[in-house]
């Protein structure tokens, strides 16, 4: 069985472009609406337990169904034991093989290098900002509960 899971992070963000790509290579899909920092993610639990000897997990891309290059690394090496194949729809590449490894790698590292560098451009903007006098976050509200400018 071919078995696809997608993710995407927010209700506003749409998995359409996923659900698209793998449809046509996957007999069953798995969609999951939550950030891949949250420690719960029961769609890709279950189908991680579902998974069977023979089977082939499909994700669109290695950053929509792994936390970190840790977290990748790690769920590959026990589907691998349990005779479950992976593949990345985007890159054609045999994940069991070395190379098929090192390039597993190389991508989960650069996705990891690409989320901390925007949460730290992110933060060192918001930081610019205060020093401006911004207020950042939520609007401040008066006793009145009216919005304060």
């Amino acid at each position: 069985m071919k078995v696809g899971y997608l993710r995407v992070s927010t209700d506003d963000q749409n998995p359409q472009r996923q659900i698209d790509g793998l449809e046509a290579v996957c007999d069953e899909l798995h969609v999951e609406v939550i950030s891949a920092t949250s420690r719960k993610r029961p769609v890709f639990n279950h189908v991680m337990r579902k998974l069977r000897r023979g089977d082939t997990l499909f994700v669109y891309d290695l950053d929509r169904g792994f936390r970190n290059t840790v977290d990748a690394l790690t769920h590959i090496d026990k589907l691998k034991v349990r005779g479950v194949k992976f593949r990345i729809l985007t890159f054609d590449v045999d994940c069991s093989t070395p190379f098929g490894r090192f390039v597993i790698t190389v991508l989960a590292a650069y996705g990891q290098l690409e989320l901390e560098t925007l949460s730290q451009r992110t933060k060192q903007g918001m930081e610019a900002a205060k020093r401006r006098g911004k207020h950042i976050g939520r609007p401040k509200r008066n006793k009145n509960k009216e919005k304060i400018k």
